[in-house]
């Protein structure tokens, strides 16, 4: 038996603004996340009585019992139309298939934000609880049940009013909803949740293709998986061999990619050994199955035909290329990966020139539009260009970097010009530059945090220092622990 939860975050906005503006303090909206959970029965231990006393005072709206993808949709909908979910109920029938109720009550006039989640464990409730006590948040309901396991989860909603303390100390970190997305895949496959595993990348495919949830967003969840340690391919393949579905192939295809690249080394081929060679190409044999496998399996799937542009550099068979670019510009040009992948093709190193890739760039732009894209293929370019130079010209290179700092620069990028920076004892420009970064949605990135916090210590700025480095620390903790 499986109950299907989702977690939702909205951002209002203070009174005389546009609905559909978040103010600067919380650029983060999540609308739809979904958690699947093993489930016997529900069994409520608390509630909040706010909750019950405003209901009565607003007109309350509730869905009729439905199946959880019926409910998923008319959440989403229910939200989009100004309407707030503050309890869902679930119960099993005489045939023992779940369905599910939601009540709702109208966004109160004063709400700023609010967070509802369900699933939560335990100590993730509590870790949650206490970061939006300090955030400013009130808890205004809260239920605890059994699943199947016996174990405790928990369902709690938070919600901040326009007339919040602004003072009130902020004394942890605000954990990112995407981050938590992608370390909940990882631990589903740790744990061999391969149903969970479908069901959620399926609802993520699904919100995708009704434009709730972004492509590239989709696209790093999977690329989170690939970049595990190859001790996660054991878990790979039982995943494979337990799922008819098309993810498993598409997840494992691009790890076995990953590994591939690992077990080559990145010198150049003068200086990589026979042994290393053939470790990639076997590897890289075993991707190309799956990437096929996942293109048969998943409709329309443009981010198979990004990977297998990859995979086909790799195993020099491009001649294709063209016409996979073309067929998945045509069935998700909001895709960033397939160019990304092409680009690469077109590096010297791998037969191509740097003006090769100044004219794929002016053509990509033509054929999608996509303003945003070029920017980030052009700071590419630029950092391919500096790296192409650096042994022998570093100063050449910082130039080239610096010239990729457009309005969408390339994290690789950022990462070495700021090394550069530090080396030079430039801890203040590098931590202009790293600073940034964070501010561009980067904020969880372990190596900026860890960058940056070495700057501010460099300059002796300890406090800012710690915090950083505390946040680096509850990054790996919460992706240790899958939350």
């Amino acid at each position: 038996m499986m109950l299907h939860l989702i977690q939702y975050s909205f951002s209002m906005p203070a009174q005389n603004r546009s609905p559909f503006i978040v103010l600067p303090l919380f650029k983060k909206v999540s609308l739809g996340m979904a958690l699947i959970l093993s489930f016997a029965s529900v069994e409520v231990y608390a509630q909040a009585a706010s909750a019950q006393q405003q209901a009565a005072k607003e007109k309350v709206k509730e869905s009729t019992w439905l199946s959880d993808p019926a409910l998923t949709k008319f959440v989403q909908k229910m939200v989009e139309s100004r309407y707030m979910p503050y309890k869902v109920l679930g119960q099993k029938d005489g045939k023992d298939v779940l369905t599910y109720k939601a009540y709702f009550r109208p966004f109160p006039a004063d709400m700023e934000r609010f967070y509802s989640y369900w699933g939560m464990t335990a100590a993730w409730y509590i870790a949650r609880k206490d970061s939006m006590a300090q955030e400013g948040y009130e808890e205004i309901w809260h239920q605890s049940y059994r699943d199947a396991a016996n174990t405790e989860l928990h369902q709690a909603v938070w919600q901040k009013t326009s007339t919040a303390n602004p003072d009130l100390p902020r004394l942890g970190s605000n954990y990112a909803d995407e981050e938590h997305e992608q370390n909940i895949l990882v631990a589903m496959l740790w744990r061999g949740e391969f149903k969970k595993l479908d069901v959620t990348l399926g609802s993520g495919f699904a919100q995708n293709h009704a434009g709730r949830l972004k492509s590239n967003t989709l696209y790093a969840r999977f690329a989170t998986l690939s970049r595990l340690d190859k001790d996660f391919g054991k878990q790979f393949d039982s995943w494979v061999k337990s799922s008819q579905l098309g993810y498993a192939h598409l997840a494992r295809g691009m790890f076995l990619q990953e590994q591939a690249w690992e077990a080559r080394g990145g010198k150049f081929a003068a200086e990589t050994s026979k042994a290393q060679f053939a470790g990639f190409h076997k590897l890289s044999a075993q991707a190309r199955i799956d990437f096929n496998k996942a293109n048969e399996k998943i409709m329309a799937c443009a981010m198979c035909a990004g990977e297998l542009i990859g995979n086909n550099k790799a195993l020099s068979m491009q001649a294709d290329d063209a016409n996979l670019l073309k067929a998945a510009i045509k069935q998700d040009p909001s895709l960033y990966s397939p160019a990304y992948a092409y680009l690469g093709t077109l590096l010297p190193q791998w037969g191509g020139s740097f003006e090769q890739i100044e004219a794929f760039i002016i053509n990509i732009g033509k054929a999608t539009g996509d303003q945003v894209l070029v920017e980030q293929l052009k700071s590419r370019l630029c950092y391919y260009r500096g790296n192409a130079i650096y042994k022998g010209d570093p100063e050449g290179a910082r130039v080239w970097f610096e010239k990729g700092l457009n309005s969408q620069p390339y994290q690789l990028l950022v990462n070495e010009l700021a090394l550069m920076y530090a080396k030079k004892n430039n801890h203040q420009q590098s931590i202009i530059l790293l600073e940034k970064s964070l501010a561009n949605g980067n904020e969880w990135d372990i190596y900026t945090l860890e960058a940056l916090a070495q700057s501010y210590f460099a300059l002796g700025m300890q406090v800012k220092g710690d915090k950083l480095i505390a946040k680096r620390d509850e990054a790996v903790r919460r992706f240790k622990n899958g939350e």
